[in-house]
């Protein structure tokens, strides 16, 4: 050893303080005389191979010598007394291993995620779910039957009617100039659009968009999308042209079908690509079924709208179920009033029927007024509707022509109040089905079986019925686990026609599909039915229930008791921040016949009790609500802190005689967004 390193290695020796940074010198120069040795032993390995013929770099790789290093320097004395630095620390450095954490997700750069809700006993509970994994989503959207789609791609599918005579789509009879399209005609023009966007520039995998109103445009611009292997982006034409720009930036190559030319996205007008043109011989290669076609967005009830990603597969699977359930064939005729920027409007309003090889009555709008007048006039037989829609019925005098063809109503995109289902049936005649879904599940999950008029009672009424086919639906705990039978929890689902992930956002896309399962975000519970299959009720979103002192009170629980009031028209309940409880439980109330807030008051709590009775009653004319009537709970809550933050510091209590905030009144909370 050279002199210097000699009297260097003496005084770190002699100091108690430096006697690890001796060690450690002794053991370095240890490993660099292994290292020579193992770098001998791996030449002569070279040699003998060479002199076999066989090659060998893997252990010049492995056994090249190490260059020279410096004498380590002793660590400072506050790394052998800082608590922080444990033999646990310097065990998980070596091992690059963190609890919870698939090994190599540290390196990899893998990102965990939390999903936030609410367990069956209502407290609030953050789970940490695992690394994004292709095996979650792929377990998740694996098929669950064996169904093949008689298809391999949508022109399959749109070619099975090119040379159809019967009837696809009628236009507004109401309108002047109505047109009709027979399923020829129809897959013509959508080549022919098609034709135009290929000559514009529009190649598969570009995302196209449209200002979604009702009129057959809308529908031949979506149709010819599909066909060239675009991504369909239908944009709520209630939407303004900031909100419309901000959707089209999160695009990752952004058409626009509209007639400004300095809209957002690179637009191409309408008028030429609805112009008839020749269709090419060569019309593009042939998209296959997993490649995203439809680019719809959550409907922002919890929070910021994502961006969902479907594919012609979910389509294809879940208009199976959905044929198969409500059974309709090429005799069915839809009457469609639900607006097609939406999932409900589009793909079981407009699609569906195509799929099914019927026909639809496509509307510009709905108006109580004209519903069943035009019903009578298109001969239609089959609708889908919101709850909204059925609530404006119910109130509207009209009645529908003797003789008219309607034979079953389904309800969806919204819970649907068992008294209304009932109200309808009675007073039409007409059996309402209720179904449940979501935009990430391409439409729908659950759905009602078919039921005479008047057979569901009780709290059979409100249910969202069983899974339709192609589907495995389930009520799991925070922790996974199943639940039994009347057991609260998170509905979750699997099947292919589950999204193919939220569009730039791998985080939530594995939140959503933790566990190879998607989680809805719905709270609901299953029970046994009438035919001895699992019924499955839905309770509302996880994040939408209130603690109140360590209590779970539910939203839609309050709600379906005020709405059942001879007064009340609708009621949405939320929450308030208050210092005694965390939260404390507010109404929103449209009534439609003279009501006081103490009368509400005292109907809640002899039916839920005083705890989640509604402490303010606040009466008003509309709601903030989704184009689809879902009612925006955080929206309102929002809107509504400051009017009752002065009740931040008070203490409810049962023998109160009365309330601060009675007096606070709010009409018409805002444009429906």
């Amino acid at each position: 050893m050279p002199l210097q390193l000699r009297r260097r290695h003496a005084d770190a020796a002699r100091d108690p303080h430096h006697r690890r940074g001796a060690r450690l010198c002794a053991r370095s120069l240890d490993l660099r005389r292994h290292l020579v040795v193992l770098a001998g032993l791996a030449a002569l390995q070279r040699q003998l191979l060479a002199v076999r013929g066989v090659r060998s770099d893997r252990g010049a790789r492995q056994c090249r010598p190490l260059p020279p290093r410096p004498f380590p320097r002793a660590r400072p004395r506050r790394a052998l007394t800082d608590p922080r630095r444990s033999h646990e620390h310097h065990r998980r450095r070596r091992t690059h291993h963190r609890p919870g954490v698939p090994s190599g997700a540290r390196r990899r750069g893998a990102a965990t995620c939390r999903r936030t809700g609410r367990d069956a006993g209502g407290a609030l509970t953050t789970v940490e779910a695992r690394p994004a994994r292709e095996s979650d989503v792929e377990t998740a959207r694996a098929p669950v039957d064996d169904y093949v789609a008689p298809w391999t791609s949508y022109r399959g599918l749109l070619l099975d009617r090119r040379a159809d005579r019967t009837t696809y789509l009628v236009e507004d009879p109401s309108r002047a100039g109505s047109r009709t399209w027979t399923g020829a005609a129809w897959a013509a023009d959508v080549r022919s659009v098609a034709a135009r966007l290929r000559a514009r520039g529009v190649r598969p995998g570009d995302d196209l968009a449209m200002a979604a109103i009702n009129r057959p445009e809308t529908l031949l611009v979506a149709f010819a999308a599909w066909w060239i292997g675009a991504c369909f982006v239908p944009l709520d034409p209630r939407d303004g042209r900031e909100r419309h720009a901000a959707l089209l930036a999160a695009c990752e190559n952004p058409w626009l079908v509209a007639d400004d030319p300095d809209g957002p996205g690179r637009p191409l007008p309408t008028a030429e690509v609805l112009r008839p043109a020749e269709v090419p011989d060569d019309e593009g290669p042939e998209p296959g079924l997993d490649t995203p076609v439809l680019r719809l967005h959550t409907s922002g009830t919890s929070g910021t709208p994502k961006p969902i990603l479907l594919s012609m597969r979910g389509l294809f699977v879940n208009c199976d179920a959905m044929r198969t359930a409500l059974g309709w064939t090429p005799d069915t005729r839809l009457i469609n009033v639900l607006p097609i920027s939406h999932a409900n409007g589009l793909v079981i309003c407009s699609f569906l029927p195509w799929f099914a090889g019927g026909s639809t009555v496509l509307m510009d709008r709905f108006r109580s007024d004209r519903f069943w007048p035009t019903v009578a006039r298109s001969r239609a037989n089959a609708c889908s509707l919101v709850p909204t829609v059925l609530e404006y019925l119910l109130a509207d005098p009209s009645m529908p022509e003797p003789g008219h063809g309607l034979g079953h109503v389904i309800s969806g995109s919204g819970p649907l109040r068992p008294e209304s289902a009932k109200q309808f049936e009675q007073r039409f005649g007409i059996p309402v089905r209720q179904l449940y879904g979501l935009s990430e599940t391409t439409s729908v999950l659950t759905m009602t079986p078919p039921q005479p008029v008047g057979a569901l009672t009780g709290r059979m009424r409100g249910s969202i019925g069983t899974p339709v086919r192609h589907a495995e639906v389930r009520i799991v705990g925070p922790e996974g686990r199943e639940c039994a039978d009347e057991e609260r929890g998170e509905i979750v689902a699997r099947g292919s026609m589950l999204m193919l992930g939220y569009a730039r956002d791998p985080k939530a896309t594995a939140a959503a599909y933790a566990q190879g399962w998607f989680h809805t975000g719905d709270r609901g519970y299953r029970t046994t039915g009438p035919d001895g299959r699992p019924w499955f009720f839905l309770e509302g979103r996880l994040g939408d229930s209130i603690s109140r002192g360590g209590s779970t009170v539910l939203p839609q629980v309050v709600d379906d008791v005020l709405a059942a009031h001879p007064s009340v028209t609708r009621a949405a309940t939320f929450g308030f921040a208050n210092r005694w409880y965390g939260e404390e439980v507010a109404a929103f109330v449209i009534a439609h016949a003279p009501v006081t807030e103490d009368e509400l008051r005292a109907w809640c709590v002899e039916r839920l009790g005083f705890d989640a009775s509604p402490k303010v009653v606040i009466f008003g004319e509309e709601l903030p609500t989704t184009s689809v009537g879902k009612i925006q709970r955080s929206s309102l809550a929002n809107r509504m802190a400051p009017e009752l933050a002065p009740l931040w510091d008070h203490q409810f209590r049962s023998r109160d005689r009365t309330k601060p905030g009675r007096h606070v009144t709010y009409e018409n909370p805002g444009e429906k967004t």
